[in-house]
């Protein structure tokens, strides 16, 4: 135990959606800040704790802990890393019409 300093500790949850960067990964595979851990998962009313290293599904609920509030944010942040729903360099979502072959980068 360090003399001299005062931990307040952060329970923090964040759930996993659809676009989640660590949909299927290991929970040990999420890389956090300095000063936070992964305690486990929240699955179906059912908690599965980190060493049983479940694998992340949609809807699971990671369960974390920061050693102070200010780490919240960050840790937020980190938990909520997702893929872009919808990527194409040929198709727009404004409209359904295709970009002209002109208008493409080479």
């Amino acid at each position: 135990m360090c003399v001299g300093k005062s931990y307040q500790p952060a329970l923090l949850n964040v759930t996993i959606q659809a676009h989640s960067s660590y949909c299927g990964l290991p929970l040990s595979a999420i890389e956090i800040p300095e000063g936070c851990a992964l305690l486990g998962l929240l699955r179906q009313g059912k908690i599965i704790p980190i060493s049983e290293n479940p694998t992340v599904a949609t809807e699971d609920i990671i369960l974390a802990i920061a050693l102070y509030p200010m780490l919240v944010p960050e840790l937020k942040v980190v938990l909520k890393r997702s893929h872009p729903v919808y990527y194409s360099l040929h198709h727009c979502l404004l409209n359904t019409h295709q970009i002209s072959p002109c208008c493409r980068a080479t």
